[in-house]
């Protein structure tokens, strides 16, 4: 199965899915790991290794914000029905201060998916600003629509139970499973935090620089490139939004090797998190309304054209990100599946990874 799988990703490379790719599936306690491809399309460019470390994207909503959130559920500190304007009085504004936690997990807030909050905004500051400001677009809880501002509200109310910049990731979440190649690169004081042992020339690029980003630098007073590569982002996240943030925040931003990914699946599937009991991530990890695939904060299988592909039970929860990542678990069949690619190398407008990763995941259920 190891060899079908590889066979599949190499052929994604020759396809331009992806230059290269770190992959794991994990079936009750045996598991296989492995790497192709290269950082770019340039054959000469540096090999993907087990260690490579991947901008994860949107996987940072479920395997650090709602893991916060579960954490604290867990804990008795939060309560989902809770309306979030109690701890940020200024998200009240232009009628959201009815809207709970459980609101923005689930996704039916009635928020916007996205804004360019980078084209009108240079700092994390201006950022939160209008973040708090946003008007619904639709009636809370009237239908469901993903929304990145859903969980940049998330992490900073759950900011207000921690002092700490990451709201309690690395002490509550990635300590405990030794996830120690886990973390946010902080555009603030130019480092790697909480991502220990690792450097930005073991991150696999992903876009082309673009000159918004370049603006933003200036304006910050960058002197130096930011990072080792001068012409693709590397080590810096890819989201505009997360990178306006300064890089921290709930929606994108995180960066983790492939085996931190794993250790994070088995133990959801397993019933070994340590911040959160089998009970509490079944309630997080199930369909939440009739009409929605969506859980708290964790996407479940939809019965046609998932990332999942055919295979993967329907109790299967997971979540994708943007520059090409993923991970699926299956709790009935005590499988994990995790998918690690830099598809938007060298710029985002290649979305061939949508028909690819059902694909993978199909292989991924034989194993």
């Amino acid at each position: 199965m190891q060899a079908q799988i590889e066979a599949l990703l190499h052929q994604g490379i020759a396809e331009g899915v992806f230059p290269g790719a770190c992959y794991a599936v994990w079936h009750q306690g045996r598991s296989i790991f492995g790497s192709v491809g290269n950082h770019t399309y340039c054959p000469e460019s540096p090999t993907v290794m087990l260690d490579t470390i991947w901008d994860l994207a949107s996987v940072t909503k479920v395997i650090g914000t709602t893991s916060l959130a579960m954490r604290l559920v867990e804990s008795g500190q939060l309560d989902l029905d809770e309306r979030v304007a109690r701890r940020l009085p200024d998200f009240a504004q232009n009628e959201k201060a009815h809207i709970t936690y459980r609101n923005l997990l689930q996704h039916n807030s009635g928020l916007i998916a996205f804004r360019p909050f980078h084209k009108t905004c240079n700092t994390r500051e201006e950022v939160l600003r209008a973040v708090m400001a946003d008007k619904p677009i639709y009636e809370t809880g009237t239908k469901t629509v993903y929304s990145d501002l859903n969980m940049i509200a998330l992490f900073e109310a759950l900011q207000t139970f921690e002092s700490s910049r990451d709201a309690g990731m690395a002490q509550h979440i990635f300590e405990p499973m030794g996830m120690r190649r886990t973390g946010f690169f902080d555009r603030e004081t130019r480092d790697h935090t909480f991502l220990r042992n690792a450097n930005r020339k073991d991150c696999a690029p992903t876009a082309t620089i673009e000159d918004w980003r370049t603006a933003q630098r200036q304006f910050h007073n960058f002197q130096d490139p930011f990072g080792p590569n001068p012409e693709f982002i590397q080590g810096e996240v890819h989201d505009p939004t997360a990178t306006t943030l300064g890089g921290i925040t709930g929606h994108a931003g995180l960066f983790a090797s492939l085996g931190d990914l794993m250790e994070f699946g088995t133990r959801i599937v397993s019933g070994r998190l340590p911040f959160a009991s089998p009970e509490t991530v079944k309630l997080f990890t199930t369909r939440a309304a009739p009409g929605s695939t969506r859980a708290l904060g964790w996407d479940t299988k939809s019965e046609t054209g998932s990332s999942a592909g055919s295979k993967f039970g329907p109790r299967s929860f997971g979540h994708t990100g943007y520059t090409g990542t993923s991970i699926w678990c299956d709790p009935d069949a005590g499988r994990v599946a995790v998918l690690l690619t830099n598809r938007v190398h060298p710029d985002d407008q290649n979305t061939k990874i949508i028909a690819f990763r059902p694909r993978f995941h199909d292989l991924a259920a034989d194993f």
